[in-house]
């Protein structure tokens, strides 16, 4: 048996006999004292290029065919995941991020040897550059949102959780949301084990944005517009993204299983970094935005609730 998220490869669909991997998944799931409920980390940081990203980018590598060129907009993480894939598949990437992504993830995408394409403005323009690209017919649109295998991917962390916890799921589980690729792939992970009837009911699912890029709890609120949403910059910048194109799944995915979204100002984050830190764990400040979150509700949980909170980024991300 491989070991790692191929391990589920007979719940994926399929794949090559010997697929390209980094020894993706397999992560921690570690137990938090200082709680008054029962609090889990799942340590995504801990795969190979930081970040839960290469789940999914394992994934869709191995769907390309015979592709010499794979492409992708991202914040950072997604393109680092793209990259290293690429890189390991012997294939060309080019990835486009925000001029004012952070160096370290940039440096780290052209470590890994992917072309570099810088674009001026937020997260949207760099969405719309990458996909007029696409256009060319010798490349493939690698995109962690619209590719259906990324979050196919990304069901592997719910099926994990599940077997970590001892095959039940938790009641609830916290994660920072952007594009919102996380979000749906650990909900379709948990709705395939209750399709099997493996579990009863789905954990709840609390989505966190900072304040200052929250379409999503806009959404939540009935106050967001497309057309009008105005964002501001923020250090999480994992999530700073103004126009979600998967708004409604996003929402769905919170409001089926009883969730809710939670804005984190700009000066919790940093704080809950550092908390995080002095129990051992080092994480950039977009997954902070998940402790930041929780403690928001903290006071509102049943002592007998287990609680599942994903770290998505390293810290070697943001230094």
């Amino acid at each position: 048996m491989q070991p790692g998220m191929w391990r589920f490869r007979h719940m994926l669909p399929q794949l090559p006999v010997h697929p390209v991997t980094l020894g993706e998944g397999g992560t921690p799931l570690l137990a938090v004292n200082g709680f008054n409920f029962n609090l889990y980390v799942k340590n995504e940081s801990l795969n190979p290029t930081g970040s839960f990203k290469d789940r999914g980018a394992a994934m869709l590598i191995n769907t390309v065919g015979e592709a010499q060129t794979v492409i992708d907009d991202s914040s950072g993480n997604a393109g680092a995941a793209l990259a290293a894939y690429a890189a390991r598949a012997g294939i060309n990437a080019r990835i486009y991020v925000p001029e004012a992504a952070p160096a370290a993830k940039k440096n780290q995408i052209t470590r890994y040897g992917a072309q570099l394409a810088p674009v001026a403005g937020n997260r949207d323009e760099v969405a719309r550059v990458a996909e007029e690209a696409s256009a060319d017919e010798n490349v493939f649109y690698a995109s962690h949102v619209w590719h259906p295998g990324y979050p196919l991917g990304l069901q592997t962390i719910a099926w994990e959780i599940w077997e970590q916890l001892g095959r039940q799921a938790p009641e609830i589980v916290v994660m920072p949301v952007g594009n919102g690729s996380l979000l749906r792939g650990v909900r379709w992970g948990f709705r395939s084990l209750q399709k099997g009837k493996y579990i009863s009911q789905l954990p709840r699912f609390v989505a966190v944005q900072p304040l200052n890029c929250a379409p999503l709890l806009a959404q939540s609120r009935g106050e967001y517009n497309p057309r009008e949403y105005q964002a501001a910059p923020t250090i999480a910048d994992g999530v700073a993204v103004p126009n979600p194109p998967l708004m409604d799944a996003m929402w769905a995915a919170v409001r089926k299983t009883g969730g809710e979204v939670i804005g984190v100002p700009e000066d919790k984050i940093l704080p809950a970094r550092d908390h995080l830190a002095q129990i051992g764990f080092f994480v950039e400040p977009t997954s902070a935005l998940a402790l930041a979150g929780l403690e928001q509700i903290s006071h509102t949980l049943p002592a007998d609730t287990t609680v599942v909170l994903i770290l998505t980024g390293h810290g070697f991300k943001s230094t």
